[in-house]
């Protein structure tokens, strides 16, 4: 028995003598009369009480063991097994035998516990046991290791994972930042530990490939065609670029690789006459050079003498408003006829096209008054231009018609019972603006625009903007391009019904215009609204040709991927059934598909993924005989044996940021310790099981009390 005491120990024994003293001294005296016997037993019953009481002072209690339950853990390994983890380590053995013998080192390939769970980390990640992993090789054709990462902590639930050990050389082509990874393991409360494994040094390459893609361009205009080159082990040299057209040289230009990895190689042409034309770009190889097959990419460009149309309405002009309407005006590709309100009721029409000026241009009022147009540029208080049935017919045309509307100064009208509540693809509050610096998020990193965005900010030092606050979440199926600095919708996009809607909630992009870092003919903003339109068009299936066509989303296709074709029926009647179209290589019959019609006949989809690299030509046979063609080349792509360096400062960021650390490969053994401690059997913990607050201590007290008082009573003392 041990005791904790309410007040110090020499207060108690004081305070018992004050009590037990007085309390003796009183009941030989008031009990004379009644016999030596009685007054006894009064006395022990009066200080058993007294003394029962001070004990409580005392709180007695006693320990007893509480056992400690096992708690069950385990450890994640993910191993690289992409082909860069074949290449040599710095002891002269391959990345993953090296890795291997770590594991082996540690103890951790033997170990029959199954604590240790084992994943490859490739293109995405996979089970596998301890033994399979000793034969695995290292064959993998890129390196997500987000993606990866991903789909571990989806199946690593049981026993609950307490850490998670990277073995990589760091090589990752997902271009995700590690520090969004670390938040998917963070967020588990699920460190990750990197083991490196390589050198710093990859074989010597030089690569060329398309940078952008033109669905079309137009007769007697300058379109520039871009190729990146990424030069690999390859500082302080001169590179000759060549650009070919039906393999003849058309231009040469030299290339000064200094000590930077990647470079942009831009030409600029122009044709006279449309059709689709072959461009090719040849880099001179270097010394030593590792791959050839990678120093050419080609890329077909279709010309055509058609423009495209857009309609602006404005209710509020402004600043953005005159120099949207000015940037297609001076774009050869666009005709861009303008509806802007003035005072009262003044509705000013605009048109870009002399040609097109006396035309008559009133405010649509149904769907068919849109049907000239493949783009709407919508501004700010449209109703007091198109009214409610304007509205409506803007509804009516993208949600059945396929029309492509931009929100470029975003909310067009004010909340209330206009129709249309569904057409944008996000509410923004106009009213409560704020400076901003736009991010392109990697939703948007396909997108022409939003890349060029991301290309050009670290060199042009942009003027800040003003962007305007969501007043909710983006609708379905919206997805987000780009986010202001403190990570809030800036740019939204969404497929609605058959056609497609974009919401720019950001005002003062026209002072992209006096970027002192750019040519103002060639400016960012014109540039931005050029990509933007192309691509919105390009994704919808729409082309300024009337008739029919037939449209690939790329002209270069990585072996492994997949193109998409449309063919699309612009100002004829729809097809019974879906058209039938085939597939060449180099001349030679591959297959044929049955295309998908949507949009009740007017545009019919197909989906292609070649197994061998070469020239390939779709065709399709249009309901008037003329047969439609595009071309596009398949590629391979082997980064994994080109690029072999090992990225120490990737591995390190993660393993930091999800709360690891970089590990030498001595230092597993004593981690794997630290971590499986937990999971050990526990020394047993002591709990204090009080003594005194239990109900028989104050049931005596309270009968011995009852008894004193009673027999006290009786016996003529009270």
């Amino acid at each position: 028995m041990l005791f904790d005491p309410v007040i110090p120990l020499p207060w108690i024994l004081l305070a018992a003598l004050v009590v037990l003293g007085p309390t003796v001294v009183f009941y030989f005296r008031s009990g004379k009369r009644l016999g030596s016997v009685r007054n006894v037993f009064l006395l022990v019953l009066r200080v058993a009480a007294l003394l029962v009481m001070l004990a409580i002072l005392l709180q007695p209690y006693r320990e007893e063991p509480v056992p400690v339950p096992v708690r069950e853990k385990s450890v994640l390994f993910a191993i690289d097994t992409s082909a860069s983890m074949a290449e040599a380590h710095a002891d002269g053995k391959s990345r993953i035998d090296a890795a291997r013998d770590d594991l082996a080192g540690a103890g951790v390939l033997d170990d029959e516990s199954g604590r240790y769970r084992f994943f490859t980390l490739g293109e995405d990640a996979a089970s596998i046991s301890a033994e399979e992993l000793q034969f695995k090789p290292a064959d993998g054709k890129s390196t997500r290791i987000d993606t990866a990462v991903a789909t571990i902590l989806r199946n690593a639930n049981h026993p609950p994972p307490s850490a998670l050990v990277l073995l990589s050389d760091g090589h990752d082509f997902e271009l995700i930042p590690p520090g969004d990874t670390a938040r998917r393991t963070r967020a588990r409360g699920i460190p990750v530990f990197t083991l490196p494994y390589g050198t710093a040094e990859s074989g010597r390459d030089v690569s060329v490939r398309i940078a952008n893609y033109h669905p079309h361009t137009f007769v007697r205009q300058k379109t520039q065609l871009q190729v990146f080159v990424r030069a690999t082990g390859c500082p302080h040299e001169t590179l000759n670029m060549d650009l070919l057209l039906d393999g003849k040289l058309v231009e040469r230009k030299t290339l000064e690789t200094g000590t930077q990895s990647y470079h942009n190689v831009s030409f600029t042409v122009s044709h006279e006459e449309s059709g689709q034309f072959e461009y090719t770009f040849r880099l001179s190889p270097v010394t030593n050079e590792r791959e050839l097959s990678n120093n050419t990419a080609t890329t077909y460009l279709n010309v055509i003498a058609e423009k495209i149309r857009i309609l602006e309405i404005e209710g509020t002009p402004f600043w953005d408003t005159t120099f949207l309407r000015r940037s297609f005006a001076r774009n050869d590709k666009f005709d861009i006829d303008s509806l802007v309100a003035f005072t009262g009721d003044r509705v000013r029409p605009i048109r870009s096209n002399p040609e097109r000026v006396a035309a008559e241009l009133v405010p649509p009022a149904k769907a068919d008054d849109l049907a000239p147009y493949n783009l709407v540029v919508l501004g700010r208080d449209v109703q007091k231009v198109i009214g409610t049935d304007g509205i409506a017919a803007i509804d009516a045309w993208v949600k059945d018609h396929g029309g492509i509307v931009v929100f470029a100064r975003g909310k067009a009208w004010p909340e209330g019972e206009l129709p249309g509540a569904e057409l944008p693809p996000i509410e923004w509050d106009t009213s409560n603006a704020r400076g901003a610096r736009l991010e392109v998020t990697p939703q948007a990193g396909s997108v022409p625009a939003f890349r060029l965005l991301r290309e050009v900010a670290a060199a042009d030092q942009f003027p800040e903007i003003i962007s305007f606050p969501a007043t909710g979440q983006p609708k379905t199926l919206a997805t987000t391009f780009s986010v202001s600095e403190d990570q809030a919708p800036a740019v939204v996009y969404r497929r609605y019904g058959s056609g497609q809607t974009i919401s720019l909630g950001v005002g003062n992009l026209w002072r992209w215009v006096f970027n002192p870092q750019a040519e103002y003919d060639n400016n960012a903003y014109d540039r931005f609204w050029d990509q933007l339109s192309l691509w919105l068009l390009a994704n919808g299936g729409v082309t300024p040709i009337e008739g029919y066509s037939l449209r690939t989303d790329t002209a270069n296709l990585p072996l492994g991927e997949t193109i998409r074709l449309r063919f699309g029926i612009h100002g004829r009647d729809a097809m019974v059934a879906p058209p039938s179209i085939s597939f060449s290589k180099d001349g030679a019959p591959v297959t044929n598909l049955v295309m998908t019609s949507e949009e009740n006949g007017m545009l019919h989809r197909a989906e292609f993924t070649p197994r061998e690299t070469g020239r390939y030509r779709a065709e399709v046979t249009a309901p008037d005989g003329k047969v439609l063609g595009a071309s596009f080349i398949v590629f391979r792509e082997d980064l994994e044996s080109v690029e072999t360096a090992m990225d120490r400062s990737y591995l390190d960021e993660l393993s930091k940021a999800s709360g690891g650390r970089l590990l030498d490969p001595a230092e597993l053994g004593p981690l794997l310790s630290d971590l499986m401690r937990e999971a050990a059997e526990q020394t047993p913990l002591t709990r204090r099981v009080s003594l005194w607050d239990r109900a028989w201590v104050f049931i005596l007290v309270s009968f011995l009390l009852a008894t004193d008082w009673y027999l006290r009573r009786r016996w003529g003392l009270i």
